[in-house]
């Protein structure tokens, strides 16, 4: 018998019951990705909103570092404002003081406002700190103890720097163990024979030159002594008022010495460059750098230098520099061709 309403058969129970799992898997499905949405947009609103207070404390700092900078800055300018009036004012007391002295026929001497006699110019030594190097120390120690030594001798006696210089010292490879070792003559031909760059006779013998005129008026300090130095190796200002090294005060060139004081170059840099590159312009026979006359003891000839090189080497357009010392320090190099084109 059948029936008028039809009952759904096992298999259209089983596809109404699969419709409705899907149905409610993809509802479930949606709410987890709307839960994830959820989250993934407060999670960018925190990361945003946490970049804003960085960004705004960062702000913050900045303008306090900024405003605290020109603080500063204004503070130092009326600092400096300050120092150039005081300055102008003490140039202004000089110059009174000084048109005083000349009207009382006391200009030969200078005199401090403090009363303390001031150092002539020949007096007024290089302001040397510690030294970097074995050449400096050996200097230095002359330096001290033969100026010491020289404060209780009275002029002219015991002089340890006679007025015909001797190279001899650097052909003296055998060493006499009763010389002094402040004898400045064989401690500097010792230095210079050190120097396996300095290869060449003539630059033996101008680098000699140099360090014994320079030591000769360090030790004496005497207007004769300043006066024989080449010109360009008497000392800088920055020389006499910034405390450097006393292998700075042996360079040619007194703009070169003023920017390595001024620049505060290591000597380690510059001698890796320098020693190997400097150079003295001699286009003749190196050997006749030098000339060998009579000396003082009968059978012992002296080497001195050519009354030719040496005003060659006086003249500081001969000195110049190579290769490697202009790839090292191109500024400077420039400032060498500065002279030469001199």
């Amino acid at each position: 018998m059948s029936s008028t309403g039809s009952t759904p058969t096992p298999e259209q129970q089983q596809n109404h019951s699969d419709d409705t799992s899907k149905e409610a898997a993809a509802r479930t499905n949606l709410e987890k990705k709307r839960a994830r949405d959820r989250k993934s947009q407060r999670a960018m609103r925190d990361r945003t909103r946490w970049q804003i207070h960085t960004l705004t404390e960062q702000v913050t700092e900045l303008t306090h570092a900024l405003n605290l900078q020109a603080s500063e800055k204004a503070e130092l300018m009326t600092q400096l404002l300050t120092v150039s009036e005081e300055n102008d004012h003490l140039r202004i007391q000089k110059a009174a003081l000084q048109l005083r002295l000349l009207a009382a026929g006391e200009g030969d001497s200078e005199v401090a406002e403090n009363g303390e006699r001031i150092p002539k110019t020949y007096e007024q030594v290089p302001w040397n700190t510690g030294a970097c190097c074995m050449s400096d120390q050996i200097l230095q120690r002359i330096v001290d103890a033969r100026h010491e030594y020289l404060k209780g001798t009275p002029p002219g006696e015991s002089e340890p720097f006679p007025e015909r210089l001797d190279f001899s010292s650097l052909f003296d490879t055998n060493l006499n163990p009763h010389r002094s070792m402040y004898e400045p003559g064989h401690v500097i031909g010792d230095i210079v024979r050190s120097y396996k760059e300095i290869e060449t006779l003539p630059k033996q013998v101008a680098v000699y030159y140099c360090m014994y005129m320079l030591l000769k008026w360090l030790v004496l300090r005497s207007e004769l002594s300043y006066k024989r130095l080449p010109v360009w190796l008497r000392p800088e200002p920055a020389q006499l008022e910034v405390g450097h090294s006393a292998w700075i005060d042996r360079l040619p060139w007194p703009k070169i010495r003023t920017y390595v004081i001024e620049n505060n170059i290591p000597f380690d840099d510059f001698a890796a460059a320098y020693s190997s590159s400097f150079n003295v312009k001699w286009d003749y026979d190196p050997s006749h750098v030098l000339i060998s006359v009579p000396g003082p003891t009968l059978g012992t000839p002296q080497m001195i230098i050519n009354p030719i090189y040496e005003e060659h080497v006086r003249q500081l357009s001969n000195w110049t520099v190579g290769p490697n010392f202009r790839r090292r320090f191109p500024e400077m190099a420039r400032i060498v061709d500065e002279y030469t084109r001199d």
